[in-house]
């Protein structure tokens, strides 16, 4: 053939294997219709394709598939097939491994073609081979034979080249097609095996989608939903009119008003029972074809949780305000009582005084013991009052107290002349020591809270007990400590005798006086004043009750 005729014939070929290679969709027809294009150019016998031997594409084995006349060859076919071409091992793993045609001219001569080792006449002088180059390496060997020896045929080589890289587009699409195929299988199995219904729609309206949780929703199998009308399957009656509206809108203007969005709406089932579902929704444009797609979750048990709830909630604020109700009637009865009893108490605890003073008159001794033990009860019920009012204004608003610099001694002494005559009635030996400076409190308040820890302390104490209390100043603080050597406190009731109305097992038991808030009220006191109220005590051996309140210096003369 003349050089002009067979560079012709080469351009031929390059535009015939590129052409093929344009529209094939797989390797191997695409492959074989090179090899073919190719002996039929060169008059050589026989062409064969060479694959890799699993993903890694460090090895390559024949691929089975043969152009020519290979029955000629069978000895060539047989090694052929049982070899394992490795990168630099004859024209294959030379290819391979350099990524250019690679040509040898005579395979009994050439030490790295390994076939012909195995001793047998393979009916082969020349041959040639090509990689065919994808994007991510070498996809695929071609290579040819002749039965003659022959020369190398560079402009053949060179074509050959091109080829390699025409077929590798093959293989590159292939490839991305496969990319595309699994992973739209892998996004098919995790849309069926979704526990979330997933329900698809056409631009015509008609169910293309239905995963098995749509089954089980919807209780309709897939075969009968494909193909229905959605608005007619899922969508209540009420809304399909408005269904059908939005979706000719959206395919008129592209606007969408609900896609891309989680909202709850009403779904239909065909027995007509409604329910409600949380919806996410989004559309794709396949090729110009809408498709609307949607996963719905069924939310009844959540909407009768919420009802649940919203109801438990209401019932609760309805509890509120009627305990609220009673706590204001109970405090308005204390408030009124206590004002009833104070004023007819009031007369009575003077005329009381005025009996035992003897500005009435003499009494005589029995009657002075009488009237003495009926105003000791009067005061206790005053006390009793006092109490009930106090502790009716804490729980309405903050203690309100008038501090003033008090000396500490004044405090105590007053406090303790208020329960002198109680404490030489039982006996008790009072210890005072008085150690402190000053203190800004409401004196009245102050002394009302010390005397109801010494009344705690004589109450629950033997008589002819001592009783003590100290006073000390430090970093800033005083503390006025009462202590007695009574009946104690167990370590379980410890942290409760602060509460309202809280009395001992001891004190229900042995009926002494009290209705649990002499503690309350003098902690609050205490508090009202920026100070501490704690206690220690052991069941059998007394306890301690401690007041801190802030020192504040002595107040200059004169002020």
């Amino acid at each position: 053939m003349h050089e002009t005729d067979r560079e012709r014939a080469l351009v031929a070929l390059l535009d015939n294997v590129t052409a093929v290679a344009n529209t094939a969709r797989e390797l191997e027809p695409a492959a074989r219709a090179t090899m073919e294009a190719v002996c039929e150019l060169t008059g050589w016998p026989l062409g064969h394709l060479c694959v890799p031997s699993g993903p890694g594409g460090g090895e390559f084995v024949s691929s089975g598939v043969w152009v020519g006349a290979i029955e000629d060859f069978d000895a060539l076919r047989e090694v052929t097939a049982r070899t394992v071409f490795t990168p630099d091992a004859g024209i294959v793993g030379r290819a391979m491994a350099t990524g250019e045609p690679v040509w040898s001219v005579d395979v009994t001569r050439d030490p790295t073609f390994v076939r012909v080792r195995q001793g047998l006449d393979l009916g082969v002088g020349a041959a040639f081979a090509f990689p065919i180059v994808a994007g991510d390496g070498m996809a695929a060997v071609l290579e040819f034979f002749s039965r003659r020896v022959m020369q190398p045929n560079v402009p053949l080589l060179r074509v050959m080249a091109s080829l390699g890289h025409q077929l590798g587009r093959v293989v590159d699409r292939q490839r991305a097609r496969e990319a595309v195929e699994a992973g739209r299988r892998r996004l098919e199995q995790m849309i069926e095996t979704s526990v979330e219904a997933f329900v698809a729609m056409d631009a015509s309206g008609r169910i293309v989608g239905w995963n098995a949780a749509a089954e089980r929703m919807f209780r309709l199998p897939r075969e009968q939903a494909l193909g229905r009308e959605l608005a007619e399957t899922i969508v209540p009656p009420r809304y399909r009119e408005a269904h059908r509206e939005g979706l000719v809108r959206f395919l008129s203007t592209g606007v969408p008003r609900v896609l891309n969005q989680r909202f709850e709406i009403t779904a239909w089932r065909s027995d007509h029972s409604e329910f409600p579902v949380e919806l996410a929704s989004w559309a794709i444009n396949d090729g110009g074809q809408w498709v609307f797609n949607a996963f719905l979750h069924d939310i009844t048990d959540r909407r009768r949780a919420e009802e649940a709830l919203r109801a438990a909630y209401e019932q609760e604020q309805a509890n509120v305000a009627r305990l609220k109700e009673l706590d204001q009637a109970k405090n308005d009865f204390i408030d009124t009582v206590s004002h009833e009893l104070r004023t007819p108490l009031t007369t009575v605890i003077g005329y009381l005084e005025v009996l035992t003073n003897g500005d009435a008159g003499p009494v005589p001794a029995h009657q002075d013991r009488m009237l003495r033990t009926m105003s000791r009860s009067t005061t206790r019920l005053q006390d009793l009052v006092e109490d009930l009012l106090t502790v009716n204004t804490m729980g309405a608003s903050q203690l309100v107290v008038k501090p003033a610099p008090v000396p500490v001694a004044d405090l105590v002494g007053q406090t303790v002349q208020a329960v002198e005559e109680i404490i030489r009635n039982r006996g008790h030996r009072l210890d005072v020591n008085v150690e402190a400076g000053f203190v800004n409190v409401d004196l009245e308040h102050a002394s009302r809270a010390l005397r109801a820890l010494l009344s705690n302390a004589i109450k629950f104490s033997a008589p002819g007990t001592p009783i003590t209390v100290r006073t000390s100043e430090s970093g800033g603080w005083v503390s006025i400590a009462v202590t007695d050597v009574g009946t104690g406190i167990t370590d379980e009731e410890l942290p409760r005798i602060f509460d309202r109305f809280y009395r001992t097992r001891l004190a229900t038991d042995h009926a002494v006086q009290g209705i649990g808030l002499g503690l309350t009220i003098a902690r609050s006191i205490v508090e009202a004043h920026g100070g501490v109220l704690t206690a220690t005590s052991a069941l059998g051996h007394g306890s301690t009750f401690t007041i801190t309140l802030p020192a504040v210096p002595r107040p200059e003369a004169g002020t």
